[in-house]
């Protein structure tokens, strides 16, 4: 599972594991948004659903394709929304929708004792304070087993 680091607001409250509502909003958000032109998305319920128009991922339509709500940018920029920026530190997943997997923290230090503790590198392998800080300070989560890198 894809781990990231984001700066966050010390007060940002956004429920851990619930999806980002700016990466991957609901139908019901796409309809209000995108009305008619868009009544194909009747089923849709996430971004991993298939497109009953062009039969793709709904994830990996063409940004050329003028009813592709994911990546065309001028459907995008309708819905997306990046997690504010702050002071504060917080573990994200980014496999999914992308959702926060700790609580904000005043410092990273911080943040990595709760994720020695509480957080996995993927699957259910685990790592020591210094190994999270190190790999948030590169900017890549990750697990090593033997000549193999699970990211």
């Amino acid at each position: 599972m894809g781990r990231e680091l984001k700066r966050v607001p010390l007060d940002f409250n956004w429920p851990i594991g619930c999806g980002w509502d700016g990466y991957c909003p609901d139908i019901k958000t796409f309809q209000s948004l995108f009305g008619e032109k868009y009544k194909f998305l009747y089923s849709y319920t996430n971004c991993g659903e298939i497109c009953d128009k062009c039969e793709s991922n709904a994830g990996e339509c063409s940004e050329d394709a003028d009813y592709c709500f994911w990546h065309n940018p001028i459907n995008k920029a309708k819905w997306h929304k990046e997690v504010p920026k702050g002071e504060g530190y917080q573990l994200w997943e980014t496999t999914t929708e992308g959702s926060p997997k700790s609580p904000v923290f005043k410092t990273l230090e911080e943040l990595c004792g709760w994720c020695e503790e509480n957080a996995t590198t993927f699957a259910s392998y685990t790592a020591s304070k210094e190994e999270w800080m190190k790999m948030l300070d590169d900017g890549i989560v990750c697990h090593k087993e033997g000549n193999f890198m699970f990211i």
